[in-house]
């Protein structure tokens, strides 16, 4: 497997990401009923890879509060543990179905990192 390299690669792992989500029932009213995200999904895939690619690559362009934006929804319905792991859990492990290496590592790692500040803050 290759690693995580391009911004076409992060957005495939958006769309294959939200398509674990969007299938489960635990989570998936976050992104259809709380923010209706999945109305616009191309463009909120625009908006994570630019996020994601600033991240891994310092390549810039992101300027949003991700904390606050995520607040905002926690505020409408509330984050719990089992909402976090699930999160994680279908991200990791679409990562791993595509790529191996060091940004896919990265990425998982800081993921886990955001993860656990947010349930920090908002419980």
């Amino acid at each position: 497997m290759i690693d995580i390299e391009t911004r076409e690669d992060i957005l495939l792992i958006m769309r294959k990401f939200y398509d674990k989500l969007l299938a489960d029932d635990s989570i998936n009213f976050f992104f259809t009923r709380v923010t209706k995200v999945d109305q616009h999904l191309e463009e909120h895939f625009e908006i994570l890879a630019t996020f994601w690619e600033q991240s891994l690559f310092l390549k810039g362009g992101y300027f949003n509060n991700m904390f606050s934006i995520h607040q905002e929804v926690h505020n409408k319905q509330a984050f719990k543990k089992e909402h976090f792991d699930s999160w994680l859990t279908h991200f990791n492990s679409t990562i791993d179905e595509y790529f191996a290496g060091k940004n896919a590592e990265q990425m998982k790692t800081q993921a886990l990192s955001m993860a656990t500040i947010m349930q920090i803050k908002f419980n």
